[in-house]
């Protein structure tokens, strides 16, 4: 990283941006070049999950090749009268795959519902599964990176 100063690789660090940030940038291997897709996800137990659909690119490319990178940011200010953007955010890769145990699945449907605000009921009934994808993505390799105001 070009400028250390602002690396931050804390566990505590890498929880609050999870926490606080609100969208995964997923990106993917093609046979070409990287598909990038925007997930709601949740960070459980140091890996991280989703949820799709049964079937699309996504779980297309995942099946191809489960390698991934991912991004999250939190805490985004853009101060135009400086000229810079302030944040925190984690980069990382890991490998993704398709979640097939029930209880896992159903793991993390709730937590996602519970991260979200979800109406939906808990814990997640069987039949609402059976029509759902999750993905769990296992971590290889993370950085955090932060630009604060008088940091």
């Amino acid at each position: 990283m070009r400028q250390s100063q602002r690396e931050c690789n804390t566990p505590e660090f890498f929880d609050e941006v999870f926490n606080r940030g609100e969208v995964l940038f997923l990106s993917l291997n093609t046979e070409g070049f990287p598909y990038g897709v925007p997930v709601n996800f949740v960070f459980l137990e140091g890996r991280l999950y989703f949820h799709c659909a049964l079937e699309g690119v996504k779980l297309d490319l995942i099946r191809r090749d489960g390698r991934v990178g991912f991004v999250v940011a939190a805490d985004i200010v853009i101060a135009r009268e400086k000229s810079t953007t302030y944040y925190k955010s984690v980069c990382g890769t890991g490998r993704a795959s398709l979640v097939e145990n029930m209880d896992e699945k159903r793991h993390a449907i709730d937590a996602l519902a519970e991260r979200y605000g979800a109406s939906c009921p808990r814990p997640t009934p069987d039949g609402a599964l059976r029509h759902v994808a999750v993905v769990r993505i296992d971590i290889e390799a993370m950085t955090g990176k932060r630009h604060v105001p008088n940091h």
